[in-house]
């Protein structure tokens, strides 16, 4: 096993061995109250279509806002440039709203996720701020189209949209999440909205 240290922190990280290495992503998380929401209509869903695998959890919904590469690990000069770079984004505080329940990738592993038709203005504008911000600082970033929602659970059937009542929660923060496959997420920081 290769150990491999950050001599600016002195922490250790040790590179997975086997599966899908550690990702990397800034997201928002619901509130107490959207997340219990949230995890009710996962189940609700989850009993009326059958899919192969249970609900994420509470502890698992989020927006991903832009996945980083990190080939350093948690402790690694990656994370500190991005630390950096978020601790200088200035956005103030929005709402965002879910209304509808649609299919996500590709086969076998279609994610059902909460999405919405509604433009979330604020949301992409502060997705675009951290690609923008991300790349200018030299790391690499996932650059794909931000299309926000929250994945509920995962299913070998692709499902036509399912309208749903609105759920909204304020967004007070966005966060960087370090997740291993199995395991809780790793918040790595937070960086309130004004």
């Amino acid at each position: 096993m290769q150990l491999v240290l950050d001599l600016n922190g002195g922490r250790a990280f040790r590179p997975r061995e086997g599966g899908r290495p550690p990702r990397y992503f800034f997201a928002l998380l619901p509130d107490a109250e959207a997340r219990s929401r949230i995890d009710s209509l996962a189940r609700d869903l989850h009993k009326r279509l059958v899919p192969a695998r249970p609900p994420r959890g509470p502890d698992k919904y989020h927006v991903t806002l832009r996945g980083i590469a990190v080939p350093d690990g948690p402790f690694g000069q990656n994370i500190a440039m991005a630390r950096r770079v978020a601790d200088a984004i200035r956005q103030t505080s929005f709402a965002v709203m879910f209304n509808q329940a649609a299919s996500f990738g590709a086969a076998p592993n279609y994610a059902l996720s909460l999405t919405t038709r509604a433009d979330l203005l604020a949301a992409d504008s502060l997705s675009a701020t951290l690609l923008d911000d991300l790349r200018r600082a030299g790391l690499k970033v996932d650059g794909s189209s931000f299309q926000p929602h929250v994945t509920l659970f995962y299913d070998r059937k692709r499902r036509e949209p399912i309208d749903l009542p609105a759920l909204r929660w304020q967004v007070r923060e966005f966060v960087l999440i370090e997740s291993i496959d199995n395991r809780k997420y790793v918040i790595l920081g937070t960086w309130p909205l004004d």
